[in-house]
């Protein structure tokens, strides 16, 4: 029997799939990445649950929609203690495990370090020479080096947040969709996934190494009139690269496929390669049991987001979490988008895939049908579990902290004549 595989969970923040050769012939940007998405299975229509860093990663590490995690916000927000991480699944497998986070919003106070023998926090003057917000690949890399030479000949798994590419939004010298292909480019392929790679040569981990690569979310890029990510749920935030490679089985020979994939599939497929009994409320699938079969049923994917509920009034706090202010639902076909005040919108994904076209404007009693049967499902789906988690308690010192690590990170704008911020 082959010995278990080290594994290599990699997400790369603000990554979107058509910006990525695997995904899209027309692009040359990334051929590093592209020997390693060219191995396995690429998802080609994969989907995030959350346009921000901190609940969309924390739904990746523990199968979870953002209302069982009970982390829905960038920042203040502590995961459920009971929700197991795929950290943990990787321990029962009999791994070594360490995580690698990029940035301070994704710290061990989030509650994600749960599973991992060894997680690195950002903060001020520890693993970070940007003000305590972030830190690049390098540093990131070293690390990883460092802990594979520890680890001996014992079995990885090691998750890798790298946050380079972000770094385009503090760049004004260019227009973003220039600074963000460069940064795609010039330091995540070329930098960050060539150096991954040389470090794993270097440990002889290459030869029965498997890779989950995926974002966290991806790039509106002014689609929608929207630079960045956060304030809406359109498939230019919400679409994200996916590939898996594994040494044997199903996902050991390149192969693409166009059915949904979600976040919340990651750990059981996981669990599945491990042979580990999964939790049953879990609401993801086993991706290698999908594309095992010859046929699958429909796949529904929630996603949410609070683009206000960051900072209230003069910053001083930050909010308890009062709802989602937008909510959605997508099949293979459709997305179906509610907001708090009322609106919805209907687009038709195969007809119209940059959803421009609200099929609610001008509704024909289809339509309407289709929102009333995909708003019910939301009801129920959103409706299962009670919210988990809790909301940490941050003074007015703490706040103005974080205030000027996400002015450097590019998330916050500042309104003088308003004494307001606003997130991206």
């Amino acid at each position: 029997m082959n010995p278990r595989p080290d594994v290599f969970l990699i997400s790369i923040d603000c990554l979107r799939p058509d910006y990525v050769g695997a995904f899209n012939r027309l692009s040359r940007l990334t051929p590093t990445l592209d020997r390693i998405l060219e191995r396995g299975a690429v998802f080609t229509n994969a989907v995030s649950h959350a346009p921000f860093t901190t609940p969309a990663v924390a739904s990746l590490l523990t199968g979870r929609y953002p209302f069982q995690t009970g982390v829905r916000l960038l920042l203040g927000q502590v995961c459920d203690p009971e929700t197991t991480t795929v950290a943990d699944a990787a321990k029962r497998a009999g791994y070594v495990t360490a995580g690698f986070p990029s940035s301070f919003i994704l710290n061990s106070t989030t509650g994600l370090a749960r599973g991992f023998d060894e997680y690195r926090d950002i903060d001020d003057g520890h693993f970070s020479a940007r003000g305590g917000c972030w830190q690049g690949g390098a540093p990131l890399n070293a690390a990883l080096d460092g802990f594979l030479a520890a680890a001996g000949c014992d079995p990885v798994f090691c998750w890798l947040h790298y946050f380079d590419l972000h770094e385009y939004h503090t760049d004004a010298s260019a227009p973003p969709q220039s600074t963000y292909t460069r940064d795609l480019r010039d330091k995540i392929d070329a930098v960050c996934i060539r150096n991954l790679l040389a470090i794993l040569e270097k440990h002889d981990r290459m030869r029965r190494a498997a890779f989950i690569v995926t974002a966290d979310h991806g790039e509106c890029l002014f689609q929608h009139g929207v630079r960045g990510h956060g304030q809406h749920l359109f498939d230019s935030v919400l679409r994200v690269p996916l590939g898996i490679y594994w040494p044997d089985g199903e996902f050991a020979r390149h192969r693409v496929i166009a059915h949904q994939a979600r976040h919340i599939d990651v750990l059981p497929t996981l669990m599945d390669f491990w042979d580990l009994d999964r939790d049953r409320r879990l609401p993801g699938e086993s991706l290698l049991q999908l594309c095992a079969a010859n046929s699958r049923k429909e796949s529904v994917s929630y996603a949410e987001a609070s683009p206000r509920q960051l900072f209230e009034g003069n910053t001083a706090e930050v909010r308890s979490f009062q709802g989602p202010e937008i909510q959605a639902l997508r099949t293979d076909r459709h997305k179906f988008i509610r907001h708090d005040d009322g609106r919805i919108e209907l687009y038709d994904l195969s007809a119209d895939p940059n959803e421009f076209c609200n099929l609610l404007t001008n509704a024909c009693g289809g339509s309407s049908r289709i929102a009333a049967t995909l708003s019910e499902k939301l009801d129920a789906l959103s409706g299962e579990s009670p919210p988990r988690g809790a909301t940490q308690p941050m003074s007015t010192e703490e706040a103005s902290i974080v205030r000027e690590r996400l002015r450097r990170l590019g998330y916050v704008s500042e309104f003088a004549t308003m004494g307001v911020h606003s997130t991206r």
